[in-house]
């Protein structure tokens, strides 16, 4: 004779998404010296040129913007942690290649661009996922296993988890982007 018994109950719990990952893509428009700043991007043709944050912009206004906004998303505990700034100028043949960030959160702000991109997306900053088998996954609708790129455009503005690999694509010439770049440091 068969018995038919019933299947255990599912255990009751929380459901947790393990693989989302909190980016957050806006806006940002911080009060700029844009005199001093597109002096700074004329001098630079080739390459990178780091500028002092605070010679162009007010930096703990900055900082305490992007701390906030890491908090809101959950980047971040419920203490700030330092943040250290910098501007960027990134003129023709600049570019990084796969790199990562030691905090618990970066972020991004295009400044200003000068110049007409030969490519579009000169200066694009990538943000790729390191988790094994992200690269192999291949969902419709979902953005697994392909990079964020995001163009430089002013005012734009990337916020995203620290253990995030980033690169940046290379600046085609006759193009200069100036970024606000921004790490937050263990304290």
């Amino acid at each position: 004779m068969t018995t038919l018994e019933a299947p255990p109950a599912p255990a009751v719990g929380v459901m947790e998404d393990r693989w989302a990952t909190t980016v957050w893509l806006g806006t940002i428009q911080p009060a700029v010296d844009h005199e001093l700043l597109r002096t700074q991007m004329r001098r630079t043709t080739h390459g990178r040129r780091q500028v002092d944050a605070g010679d162009i912009l007010d930096a703990a206004q900055a900082c305490v913007v992007l701390s906030t906004l890491a908090q809101t998303i959950q980047l971040e505990a419920a203490e700030p942690a330092p943040v250290r700034l910098s501007v960027q100028i990134w003129a023709a043949g600049y570019r990084v290649p796969l790199a990562y960030g030691h905090g618990p959160w970066s972020a991004w702000c295009c400044l200003a661009t000068v110049g007409d991109a030969l490519q579009e997306r000169s200066g694009a900053l990538c943000l790729h996922d390191p988790r094994a088998g992200c690269d192999a996954a291949a969902v419709p609708g979902l953005p697994w296993g392909r990079a964020l790129a995001v163009q430089a455009q002013p005012g734009l503005a990337v916020l995203a988890p620290g253990w995030l690999a980033r690169s940046v694509l290379p600046v085609t010439p006759g193009h200069t982007v100036a970024v606000l770049t921004a790490e937050a440091t263990h304290p």
